[in-house]
Formats: structure tokens, sequence, C-alpha cells
């Protein structure tokens, strides 16, 4: 992918040709591996949820009056932060049963290593702060007159 790397306020900024975002380093050099690691999360997280990451265009051109570079990087499955099914349900306070659900119905990215099923660790966190709270809700005390 490539990136065009300005220089601003004392800082590079680097910014990606076709996606949302930037980020910056220090200096250029700092700022090329800033881009990688940028890179590298983004297409971590297009793996654990199982989409493809948009195929970058070569020989742009600079917009922002900088410098234009290719950035790359190395990443597979097992690159991404997992837990197995039984962790996951353990992590959450659910049984394995319901982690399959959440699974099958795309409210946790998983995927198979072998027989066993694997849960992005992001997709744990997130269900972990928006899930419903389990049980009825507190009852409100009356008001004392």
């Amino acid at each position: 992918m490539e990136f065009e790397f300005v220089p601003e306020d004392g800082m590079v900024a680097a910014i990606p040709f076709g996606m949302e975002g930037a980020t910056e380093g220090r200096d250029l050099n700092d700022a090329v591996d800033m881009a990688a690691e940028w890179l590298r999360i983004h297409v971590l997280d297009a793996l654990g949820q199982g989409k493809e990451f948009p195929q970058g265009s070569v020989g742009n051109k600079p917009e922002h009056g900088g410098t234009v570079l290719a950035v790359a990087v190395e990443a597979s499955m097992s690159d991404v932060p997992a837990m197995t099914a039984a962790e996951a349900a353990r992590e959450l306070g659910v049984s394995t049963a319901r982690v399959a659900q959440l699974c099958a119905s795309g409210q946790l990215d998983s995927w198979k290593v072998g027989a066993t099923r694997m849960v992005s660790e992001d997709s744990v966190l997130i269900r972990k702060m928006d899930a419903p709270r389990t049980g009825r809700p507190a009852e409100r005390k009356a008001a004392m007159a």
C-alpha cells in the first residue's frame, strides 16, 4: 500500500491512499515504521473479521506536497490475537454452545484451525463491552415520603 509522507508541525504525517485515517512519526523513518504498524493493525483486523483487505493502488501522485512510498507488511491468521471457543466462553461467562451461536450469527469473529474454533480477542472484548447484563434489572426503591 502506498502512503504519502508529509512534513507537518515538526512531525511527518503518513496518509494512506484509498483508506481513511493516518498516522505520524517524529521523522520520515519513524513515520514509515508507524505506517507499517498502522497497516499491520488494519490487515489483522480484516483477517480476524474474515474480510478481504482492499488492494492498494500503486503509482499515486502526492496530494499534499509530500513523498509517496510503498509500505508492505506480512500477516496471516496465526498473527491475529485469538482464543479458543472454550476460553471465550469463560471470558464472557457463557456456555460454549452460546459462543457457537454468537460465532454463527457473526457477533463474534471466528475461524477454525483444524478442529479447534478460534475466536478473535477483539471481538470478545467488544462483546464484553456491549453485551447486555444477565438477570433482571434491579428494582427501583420507592422514595420514602
